[in-house]
């Protein structure tokens, strides 16, 4: 008998000890924390007072009745009932933060042209074939640069653009446009240059590709990156002159051929960098020149139609002017300016358009790096 007393006494002793070890708690309360879903360790909101919350009773010194295993199970089951009916700790934990990757891509705008300057050498005095009714060189490309600042033109592709006439652009446009190759290569090639706004568009590369011109001696004629200042978007922009049949130098229908062949092979080459890809130019070749060149190219022409994808579809009429771009880009407002201040600058139409480019047709645009 006193054996069983003993023993009775011993585990009575051992659990006395054990709760005042825990604080006077063998269990601890679950509603004092909570987990969230990351692991971090979040205070529980505050609960109205209830009978499942009440605080037990502390030990005392008066020798108050210490609570029986029972009450704090019970305690504890009621504790966890009430925060699983509570509301949850962590809140409203799913909020839609800004992600960069889901950002709408950027969409770039211009207005870009085609011109033919017509070369300071049809107009000197000492020509043979002095245009009497035109203003000399420099005096009609001076015009030329305040009809491109007056109509809003952020990019032109200039053919027959001689050292002096490039000189007296530069001028008339007080250094607002970058040119290229303009005098970065040889005189005869900076003819055909392509003049940009240096407040639009920043030079990523330049290039030039050589073309069969006069007799099949080879102009280089350029080939550029230019990204857009306020997108970031790159794209490709080419401008050429293939060679006329003249009095002068004969027929030039071979070396025209040999031209349109290898503008046809540079625009197939250019598709494949995922980059928009523009041509400007005087090809001296109506709609058997596009046609040459779309399907290879996968282009368009500002003029309309459908291009390379539809039996090669343009837009009817006599042009030999040609802006062109990729597939995917929007052309509007397409105009062919025979005004009589045009026709007092050159003997060619000047070719405007504007271009719509949205990146998300071409999402290599804005992550191209020189």
């Amino acid at each position: 008998m006193i054996g069983k007393v003993g023993l009775v006494g011993g585990v009575a002793l051992a659990w006395l000890l054990t709760f005042v070890l825990m604080g006077g708690d063998v269990m601890p309360s679950i509603s004092a924390h909570d987990t969230t879903a990351s692991g971090t360790a979040t205070r529980a909101r505050p609960s109205a007072p209830g009978p499942s919350s009440k605080p037990t009773a502390a030990p005392s010194s008066t020798g108050t009745a210490t609570p029986s295993p029972t009450d704090h199970l019970a305690q504890a089951a009621a504790a966890a009932e009430k925060l699983a009916d509570g509301t949850p700790v962590a809140g409203h934990v799913l909020v839609d933060r800004p992600n960069p990757r889901r950002a709408a891509p950027p969409v770039m705008t211009f207005r870009m042209a085609t011109f033919n300057t017509l070369g300071s050498s049809h107009t000197r005095k000492s020509s043979k074939a002095k245009r009497k009714q035109k203003a000399s060189g420099p005096a009609r490309t001076a015009r030329a640069g305040r009809y491109v600042l007056d109509n809003d033109i952020d990019l032109v592709g200039f053919q027959e653009m001689q050292a002096d006439q490039r000189n007296a652009f530069m001028g008339a446009t007080g250094g607002q446009f970058g040119l290229y190759p303009g005098s970065s290569l040889r005189s005869m090639d900076g003819e055909n240059s392509i003049a940009y706004r240096l407040d639009t568009w920043e030079l990523v590369k330049a290039d030039s590709v050589p073309i069969p011109y006069f007799g099949g001696r080879p102009r280089n004629m350029p080939v550029i990156v230019l990204k857009n200042k306020q997108t970031g978007m790159s794209a490709y922009f080419t401008n050429f002159h293939n060679p006329a049949d003249t009095g002068e130098f004969g027929k030039q229908g071979r070396w025209r051929a040999a031209a349109t062949a290898r503008e046809a092979a540079l625009f197939a080459e250019l598709r494949t960098q995922g980059l928009p890809v523009f041509v400007t130019g005087d090809m001296n070749d109506q709609q058997s020149w596009f046609c040459a060149v779309a399907g290879p190219g996968d282009l368009k022409a500002a003029a309309g139609g459908d291009g390379a994808r539809d039996g090669c579809s343009v837009a009817p009429g006599f042009r030999i002017d040609w802006i062109a771009g990729s597939h995917d880009v929007t052309f509007s407002n397409y105009r062919e300016d025979r005004s009589g201040l045009v026709a007092w600058m050159t003997d060619h139409p000047v070719v405007t358009t504007d271009v719509t480019v949205d990146a998300a047709d071409f999402p290599k645009s804005v992550q191209h790096q020189p």
